[in-house]
């Protein structure tokens, strides 16, 4: 996939990552995590282990390694072993400082340490990139001398955490996902597991004609002619890849591209409209607040850093729930969820 493609789907394709707890296991236990409305990313900060998601094999990880676990898939992660002593996550909970929760499984032994946060699906303003992901995937750092820094900075983080551990973690776990999304995107192309809805390839060629020019007169006819497919045959192979319409598809892209031109410059409203392929300044402002559930000109004043309010479930069944730029932790939401 060509530099310049790359760099335009990570500007439309939305993720958001919030780093919210550590996970501390004991050789001989593992912690279990119950489906829920988020995409997991744990980063192995220490000690080598194995993950295990639904009713599929066991995947082996070592330090410094990212593990995206895909939305409402239960997994386990800890050690493989048929003695380990599974635990679920949420009967063994803590808040460390800076509003991290910390699970443990065990007598509190860090023998595989991990950060984990979770990237939201209720924040339906964009297609997510992870929303596209089927099978979960495991990355390793371990080569990287940059990214072992990182993952170095994490783990002294989380060993003496305080004011600022959330922040300084998420801006290091989103360095080392975009790390993965690049590997993943430029090196792996169509075949990585994040585009297994784009192994048909008439469907690959529609959406990259969207994501390289938002603003051009997109409609169902033009993009199926584009797939060399007929209209009723695209419309129906790419609502079931992607689980939304094309023309849903096409103004999720046009609105995340605006929303990074509303943070980045300070291009007046009928410009930024216009440019993602809106007439004028009071449709496109209809369409934004509809998405983001804010004006544009507010949005512009956030800088892009308040979460959609709105809740979702975390690992163990926790429910953040966002109320401004932070999420607040409710330790009594349902685990069974």
């Amino acid at each position: 996939m060509a530099a310049d493609t790359l760099d335009r789907l990570l500007t439309a394709l939305a993720v958001r990552l919030h780093a919210f707890s550590v996970c501390e296991i004991q050789q001989g236990w593992r912690l279990a995590y119950p489906s829920f409305e988020a995409i997991t990313v744990h980063y192995v900060l220490k000690g080598a282990g194995a993950f295990c998601v639904g009713n599929g094999p066991w995947l082996p990880f070592a330090p410094q390694s990212v593990i995206v676990v895909p939305v409402r898939q239960s997994h386990v992660l800890g050690e493989a072993g048929a003695t380990a002593q599974t635990l679920p996550a949420g009967d063994h909970c803590s808040l460390l400082a800076d509003g991290l929760v910390k699970f443990t499984a065990g007598d509190g032994s860090r023998d595989i340490l991990l950060l984990c946060g979770a990237i939201p699906t209720a924040h339906g303003n964009a297609l997510g990139l992870f929303d596209l992901l089927r099978e979960p995937m495991v990355e390793s750092f371990a080569a990287s001398g940059l990214l072992r820094h990182a993952f170095e900075l994490m783990l002294a983080e989380v060993a003496n955490p305080g004011l600022g551990t959330q922040a300084m973690t998420e801006v290091l776990m989103k360095q080392c996902l975009i790390a993965l999304l690049r590997q993943h995107l430029l090196h792996d192309g169509s075949s990585s597991p994040l585009f297994t809805a784009l192994h048909h390839p008439r469907l690959a060629r529609a959406v990259l004609a969207v994501i390289e020019d938002p603003a051009a007169p997109h409609s169902v006819e033009n993009l199926a002619a584009r797939a060399g497919m007929s209209r009723a045959s695209f419309a129906d192979h790419f609502s079931r890849a992607f689980e939304q319409g094309p023309m849903d598809f096409v103004q999720k892209t046009r609105l995340r591209v605006a929303a990074r031109l509303l943070t980045t410059t300070d291009l007046p409203l009928k410009v930024v409209a216009q440019s993602v392929g809106y007439a004028g300044a009071t449709p496109f402002s209809r369409a934004f607040r509809g998405a983001y559930g804010v004006d544009p000109t507010t949005y512009r004043s956030l800088g892009d850093r308040d979460p959609a309010p709105g809740r979702y479930l975390g690992p163990a069944g926790l429910t953040l729930e966002y109320r401004g730029n932070e999420p607040d932790v409710v330790l009594t939401a349902d685990r069974d969820a």
